[in-house]
């Protein structure tokens, strides 16, 4: 009932449509995955829908670790309730370890944007999508976590709504207990997550604002990846943002970019986190105030 997948020999098997993860949920189709992790579309008799199933590798099923990341991940999503963030409906350890979640029709922004279709989005659709995902993570925030993973793939796109998924790299958080972190995916990095200094509300707001600046500019990074060295156990040198080098405006790269929604932009971007937005809420008022001064809202 499996079938042999490309890539590295470490990665599991996926299962073929038609395979029973439980008396419940039946695969469809293998929708892709990582070295510990694939994610179904599943049928299940019992909610009477085609869900999302993100499942633990075979290989991975005895590792406790990677057990409790999925059982920590599926209490996070759980908790969760909100229209920009994916619905958790159960997680399940025994049998394929997975978490069943609502299935997310539409692209991910990487795939929409980020592989080459720059003219997807104008810039008010730029606006209001970032606007809903500054909403996502005002609630997440409010529920005590940080994403610490904003990012495109993280983002799921479809008829003017976006959804964030993957909570994966999420912590639990609260301002009177500072946190340090290095989670995350090097592009979309807060420097304070990567030299492992306190992450905070502002650091899910760079993350945002990076994703930002480039819908605005046609896939441009703000700043220049560099290598970072490596540890023993890597086999290729680690990389990282050079906030060294100052970003240029967006409307300097695209000129249908008004100086205030660049302002905004270069703002979220900051990497002094105490001259960057303090909140995704703060964001989103700025975000608002720059289409005012701009005639598009009254």
């Amino acid at each position: 009932m499996v079938k042999p997948r490309g890539g590295s020999t470490k990665r599991t098997r996926a299962f073929e449509p038609g395979y029973r993860l439980d008396s419940d949920l039946t695969v469809v189709e293998h929708l892709g995955g990582s070295r510990k992790v694939d994610v179904y579309l599943c049928r299940s008799k019992r909610l009477k829908r085609l869900v999302a199933c993100k499942t633990l590798g075979r290989s991975y099923w005895t590792d406790f670790s990677a057990l409790e990341a999925v059982m920590r991940e599926g209490q996070i999503l759980r908790r969760l309730n909100h229209p920009n963030v994916v619905k958790a409906f159960r997680v399940e350890l025994q049998d394929n370890p997975r978490i069943v979640m609502e299935h997310l029709t539409g692209q991910t922004l990487g795939t929409t944007f980020f592989e080459g279709n720059y003219a997807a989005f104008e810039v008010g659709d730029v606006v209001n999508l970032v606007g809903q995902l500054a909403d996502a993570l005002s609630y997440v925030h409010g529920q005590g976590l940080l994403h610490l993973d904003v990012k495109p793939s993280n983002v799921m796109y479809d008829d003017g709504r976006a959804t964030l998924f993957d909570f994966s790299v999420a912590e639990e958080y609260s301002p009177a207990h500072p946190l340090r972190d290095s989670s995350g995916t090097a592009e979309y990095m807060a420097p304070e997550q990567t030299h492992r200094r306190h992450v905070g509300y502002a650091t899910d707001v760079f993350g945002l604002g990076v994703l930002f600046y480039r819908l605005l500019t046609g896939g441009v990074l703000p700043y220049p990846l560099a290598a970072a060295g490596r540890n023993g156990t890597e086999r290729r040198p680690r990389r990282r943002l050079d906030y060294s080098h100052a970003p240029r405006p967006p409307s300097e790269i695209n000129p249908a970019v008004s100086a205030a929604v660049a302002s905004v932009a270069m703002r979220a971007i900051e990497p002094d986190i105490q001259r960057r937005y303090d909140n995704p809420s703060d964001f989103k008022l700025a975000l608002v105030e720059s289409q005012r001064s701009a005639g598009i809202l009254r």
